[in-house]
């Protein structure tokens, strides 16, 4: 989504996902109206944080790239 991105700002990007995420699921397991341990709702905010990342930075329209060996040329 965001395309190609420096290292540092990936890694923050996916820190700030992971952060956001796993709070919400220990949120949701420390609230006693909502059905989920602290232990579920930190393993739902560690997958959903993953995923969230994973989303945010992978490139969904490059293309493949052609093959640059071109000094060779095949002989028959």
């Amino acid at each position: 989504m965001f395309g190609p991105l420096p290292v540092l700002y990936r890694v923050v990007l996916v820190a700030a996902a992971l952060v956001v995420w796993i709070g919400l699921g220990v949120w949701s397991g420390v609230r006693p109206d909502v059905p989920v341990t602290v232990a579920a709702g930190l393993l739902l905010g560690v997958l959903a944080g993953l995923v969230s990342a994973y989303v945010l930075l992978h490139d969904f329209d490059r293309r493949p790239s052609m093959s640059t060996d071109r000094g060779r040329r095949r002989l028959h």
